[in-house]
């Protein structure tokens, strides 16, 4: 069985991300990967490493035919089996390449959440109608939550003859012990006071300001440490709030980097978003077995409830501040809570798990 996943940024997002993981896992399920995507970036340098072949074909917003073209080449020419498409741009050239190319092969649109509401308000309507074209031209379409699956049906993209839920799945995050001392000491995260993190791009969709907002309330109640790992455009605006909120003795700023050492740090784990798909770092704070504070965003109550996590409405930072005090204060629910979440993790949101399920679709998609 061989898979050809095609994506058209190069960098590593969300569901570029996903991408990796998929070449990553696959073989142990028997199914052997290609990849199609803009030349250069950090994606291709990752997969390259793993050993897979990588198609550079320049995707871009113009919708050309020529990367139609140039998948439909690959597919024949890779005698690939299944094409794997992710979001909505390269699903677009994929739908293409069967449409007027040739490519006879199955097709999966794996979705990574609705994006529509990141555009100009005048190309939405025509991003909603391509993206029910292409959800009616594949044979399945991946949704990465319940609340996801439900839109594509209550919105007539796709109905439930192809729509598919698959979770993502991660490998368990393992930091070496040096990393770990080394960021310690690096950010002066001593034993001695609890740890309270967030990892998290600084930007509109994680809600930053409202972890802020949250831990200047618990720093009047806490001797706790908190540190942020991440970076972003809204950078300054953070540093600027964080400091007018007198957290600047007791704040770090990681930067934008991985955030697998920081997390044997933490006592608890904070997910501020408002809004999300199936978000990895909450996966991470899974299988990790940090104690979780986490708001009810959908994608996340599909990992998370309350028995593994304190769950708290968006955009409050009151609530949010009383999720974290309460798990500090109380040792016994922050840990059984983790304990309920890392058992959660390793049923449903493993790498093992997430290829496992792909290696049976694609069979079954197979003639």
């Amino acid at each position: 069985m061989k898979v050809l996943h095609v994506i058209d940024k190069s960098y590593l997002g969300g569901g570029q991300t996903s991408v990796l993981r998929l070449l990553q896992g696959s073989p142990a399920a028997g199914v052997e990967t290609e990849l199609s995507c803009r030349d250069g970036g950090p994606l291709v340098e990752a997969a390259r490493k793993l050993g897979t072949t990588v198609h550079p074909v320049p995707f871009d917003k113009r919708f050309r035919p020529g990367p139609a073209r140039a998948v439909a080449e690959i597919v024949s020419a890779s005698s690939i089996d299944v094409i794997h498409s992710h979001g909505l741009v390269a699903t677009f050239y994929c739908t293409l390449a069967r449409k007027f190319f040739g490519v006879r092969e199955p097709l999966i649109y794996h979705q990574h959440g609705f994006h529509h509401h990141n555009y100009d308000r005048a190309t939405i309507g025509l991003r909603k109608t391509i993206e029910r074209w292409v959800c009616r031209s594949a044979d399945a379409v991946i949704p990465v939550s319940t609340d996801d699956a439900e839109r594509l049906r209550s919105g007539e993209y796709a109905n439930d003859e192809t729509i598919r839920l698959i979770y993502y799945g991660i490998p368990v995050p393992e930091p070496t012990p040096e990393d770990v001392a080394a960021v310690r000491d690096e950010m002066q995260l001593n034993t001695d006071v609890p740890v309270v993190g967030i990892v998290g791009r600084l930007h509109p969709q994680k809600g930053i300001d409202v972890f802020l907002r949250a831990v200047a309330i618990v720093a009047d109640k806490s001797p706790a440490k908190f540190v942020i790992v991440g970076s972003g455009e809204l950078e300054d605006s953070h540093k600027a709030l964080a400091s007018s909120l007198g957290l600047n003795g007791r704040l770090r700023w990681a930067g934008g980097r991985s955030g697998a050492p920081f997390l044997p740090l933490m006592d608890v784990a904070v997910l501020s978003s408002n809004w999300e798909g199936l978000p990895f770092v909450l996966l991470e704070y899974m299988a990790t077995g940090r104690s979780i504070v986490t708001t009810d965003v959908p994608g996340c109550l599909d990992a998370v409830g309350p028995d593994e996590a304190e769950i708290v409405p968006r955009g409050d930072e009151r609530a949010m501040a009383d999720g974290i005090l309460r798990l500090l204060a109380d040792p016994d629910r922050a840990s059984t809570q983790a304990t309920a979440a890392r058992r959660r993790f390793q049923a449903h949101f493993s790498l093992e798990t997430m290829t496992a399920h792909f290696a049976e679709l694609y069979e079954e998609l197979c003639p």
